[in-house]
């Protein structure tokens, strides 16, 4: 049971072009990645980003350990990239905070098989992780979420996701209030 995925799959599944397209859709977010954490302050060409994309991820390959956590209510999930909120990243860069004084921010993912069984799991052989070709921001079995550690503990926000999984996030949220009501109630 793998505790992380490969890099060198998470690479393939999730290429740079895959940040390119979902940037613009993070509302409110900025990747810690240097090649998208400064477009809006330095201009830089296609292949210098791709460059600054390509060194980055080669560092953070050390840090891939256990890139498979899970979070109540969603399950699973495939850890991708930091991130910070639009402030954050504004006081960051003008000196106003110092990027360990900011919570962390997680960018993660998870996709689903056709029968709505999450792919990126601890149960799930690397073999098939192997036959999983490049994902695209806009796959409908994709969940985007981030994920906010803080003092109370992770917060999900989900960016994407099909409306059954929505669906099953929210009976799993009414089915862990009403198991710990439960709990006070007879208490």
């Amino acid at each position: 049971m793998p505790k992380n995925i490969n890099t060198d799959h998470i690479e393939r599944m999730f290429p740079f072009e895959f940040y390119e397209e979902l940037i613009p859709q993070l509302a409110g977010y900025t990747i810690m990645n240097p090649a998208f954490f400064t477009p809006d302050h330095i201009q830089i060409d296609e292949n210098k980003k791709r460059e600054l994309f390509d060194k980055h991820r080669k560092e953070a390959r050390k840090l891939n350990q256990m890139n498979i956590l899970s979070f109540e209510p969603v399950g699973e999930l495939l850890i991708l990239d930091i991130c910070y909120t639009n402030d954050q990243t504004e006081a960051i860069l003008k000196g106003g905070l110092l990027r360990s004084q900011v919570p962390i921010s997680i960018l993660t993912v998870q996709l689903y098989d056709s029968s709505g069984q999450p792919v990126f799991a601890s149960d799930v052989s690397e073999e098939s992780i192997a036959n999983i070709p490049e994902v695209l921001w806009d796959d409908p079995n994709l969940l985007i979420a981030i994920v906010s550690l803080g003092e109370e503990g992770p917060k999900i926000g989900v960016l994407k996701a099909l409306p059954q999984i929505e669906q099953l996030i929210e009976h799993r949220i009414f089915e862990n209030k009403d198991a710990a009501d439960d709990q006070n109630y007879e208490e």
